[in-house]
């Protein structure tokens, strides 16, 4: 986080005012953009509740630096808003397809032995390779190869 001694100043059109809350136990803004002053005291005293003796942070006007999220277009802001819906339906999705499988080996009598195993086959555990791969890696046992989303 930067310190507020050590932002840089606006030299550009205004836009409308952020605030961050500023710890001068920490010497810095902990926390940052919040849209109203009430929001950035109310986490500012929330902050400070969590230490012993407490802390002093308060409410601080943000200036922009290079910590801040670009400023985006309308039309990029409703391309990440469609996109975090889309996520959270696959999410949900994904989520309804593992209950409907781990439900499914569950009536069949099926007990894998452990706490991870795969939907599709008897594969006990997930092995993934030793690159992260994400979601499309494959379980590296020969007789598996399923991804790491068909294995709980």
């Amino acid at each position: 986080m930067t310190k507020p001694s050590e932002q840089p100043t606006s030299t550009g059109p205004r836009s409308p005012t952020k605030w961050d809350v500023y710890c001068p136990e920490e010497d810095l803004n902990v926390l940052m953009l919040f849209p109203t002053k009430e929001a950035a005291t109310r986490t500012a005293s929330e902050h400070n509740a969590q230490f012993t003796p407490p802390h002093t942070a308060h409410w601080a006007v943000h200036t922009p630096g290079d910590e801040d999220p670009p400023p985006l277009t309308e039309a990029q802001r409703e391309a990440f808003k469609q996109n975090e819906s889309d996520f959270a339906e696959l999410e949900n999705h994904s989520r309804s397809v593992r209950e409907a499988a781990d439900s499914r080996l569950r009536e069949a009598d099926y007990e894998p032995g452990g706490p991870w195993y795969c939907y599709v086959c008897t594969c006990s555990q997930f092995v993934s390779p030793d690159n992260d791969g994400g979601l499309d890696a494959r379980c590296q046992r020969e007789f598996c190869q399923h991804t790491s989303m068909q294995h709980a």
